[in-house]
């Protein structure tokens, strides 16, 4: 049975805390845009009272740095004896390096978990504040890049889109996503990705409908910078992400989710505020200078709350289904409805409430959006299958399994006894999509042989 003193996490079920992990990512990603559009509406503005979208991203940016840097040195806060007894370990370990007893005793460590640091409630591999190494480097500073110009993008949308209309398009970078793997697959749509589509294109444009605007909530500027530039950054920035996370060091270790979050934001911040610059004109350095101190506080508790929501988000990714955390995580589409309302009664100036006679229908039309928006996302990820597949190795021919492990959708890859030789599991998001174009792929390596595949129906976890 499990030390509840020293794994924290687990007077939870496994199951439901990465539920709860993956909602409040969702949850508190739709808070944070919220005080951001409170900040840049009330305070970052000259004095017509007009906000300046590119001071808001360079103090958002350079306030981020700072609290995040803090935020992870506070993290690496010792909560227990192991680091000090980890030292005086290894010096034991040089002076006594070939004792069979030593090693019994490290053995013996390592089975005894136990949390060494603050942040390992939250990010259990996280060791404190690490380098990342060239490759890594790469992968993130490209991460941050794209992350840049989504951002820069998101603090000029977040100007004039409404909240509620915002959550449902920042969700558009899916399509792109499954755009991208059906050119990388060289494969066509199937029903459901067809489906989530339509549903995620209609639930979009109904939730952006509002005639009691004289100027409307979705003009053709942001509807070019929602669509083409920041959901498309948005979707590269993911594939180096990817990158990023699968990366690792000599050592076989992999960068834990706080330090990719903390240097993807280091790189990020970089390309925003250059972006930005260009910009900023006298006017735009003087509401800078006289907003800084007054915006401090609300920025840096919305920078700090979107870091703790990529921890969560990326700690619910290593406890469950990718697809069933991106689906909870969506869950902010239909919170931006009930935080608009919210900070539209305690601020109606900065959150303004379609009003009139058929206010109603233009709340019934978002409403409607975010539902479809949030049913495609579901259905696309409810749709995802594990397929089992036992393979036979030809006698005489040696097995190229590093060639099995790199086709797009292979899990993993296991030797085992009995009738077959291998046991290969795949995942994908239909069994069209997944089994044939996989099968094929395996059926021309030329160790291969006598397929047999099982649906995965049901899963269970300790």
């Amino acid at each position: 049975m499990a030390d509840k003193r020293t794994r924290p996490f687990r007077r939870i079920r496994r199951k439901y805390t990465f539920i709860i992990l993956a909602l409040l990512s969702g949850i508190i990603g739709s808070i944070w845009i919220a005080i951001d559009r409170y900040t840049g509406s009330a305070i970052v503005v000259n004095s017509l009272g007009e906000t300046n979208e590119y001071a808001f991203a360079i103090q958002s940016m350079l306030i981020g740095i700072i609290v995040s840097f803090l935020f992870a040195l506070v993290l690496w806060i010792p909560i227990s004896k192991k680091p000090f007894a980890e030292l005086a370990r290894k010096i034991k370990e040089r002076k006594l390096s070939g004792s069979e007893q030593l090693k019994e005793n490290q053995s013996a460590i390592s089975e005894k978990r136990q949390f060494s640091f603050l942040g390992q409630l939250i990010d259990p591999q996280y060791k404190g504040i690490r380098l990342p190494n060239k490759k890594m480097f790469l992968w993130l500073s490209l991460s941050g890049l794209l992350s840049g110009i989504s951002t820069f993008s998101y603090f000029i949308i977040i100007k004039d889109m409404d909240l509620s209309i915002f959550l449902p398009a920042s969700q558009f970078v899916i399509i792109y996503l499954i755009i991208g793997d059906l050119f990388v697959d060289k494969a066509r749509p199937c029903a459901p990705e067809i489906q989530a589509i339509i549903m995620i294109f209609l639930g979009v444009i109904l939730a952006a409908i509002d005639f009691t605007s004289s100027s409307g909530s979705f003009n053709w500027v942001n509807l070019i910078l929602v669509f083409l530039v920041l959901n498309t950054s948005a979707a590269v920035y993911v594939v180096f992400q990817k990158k990023a996370v699968a990366t690792k060091f000599k050592s076989g270790e992999n960068l834990d989710a706080t330090n990719i979050r903390l240097w993807t934001l280091l790189f990020m911040a970089f390309f925003a505020i250059i972006f930005s610059l260009p910009f900023m004109d006298a006017e735009g350095f003087f509401v800078f200078r006289s907003t800084f101190l007054p915006a401090l506080f609300p920025i840096a508790l919305s920078m700090l709350l979107v870091f703790i929501a990529r921890i969560l988000y990326v700690r619910a990714l290593s406890m469950g289904k990718m697809s069933i955390v991106n689906s909870l995580s969506a869950v902010s589409v239909v919170a931006g409805i009930p935080i608009t309302v919210i900070f539209g009664f305690i601020w109606p100036a900065y959150f303004p409430l379609p009003g009139g006679e058929f206010a109603w229908v233009v709340w019934l039309l978002r409403g409607i959006g975010a539902i479809l928006v949030f049913s495609g996302i579901i259905g696309l990820s409810m749709s995802e299958v594990k397929i089992m597949i036992l393979a036979k190795v030809k006698i005489g021919i040696v097995c190229d399994y590093e060639r099995i492990k790199a086709i797009s959708g292979v899990e993993s890859v296991s030797v085992i006894t009995g009738k077959y030789d291998l046991m290969i599991i795949i995942r994908s998001r239909t069994i069209g999509r997944g089994y044939q174009p996989i099968v094929e792929k395996l059926a021309k390596i030329p160790c291969l042989d006598d397929f047999h595949s099982n649906t995965i129906m049901k899963e269970w976890h300790s």
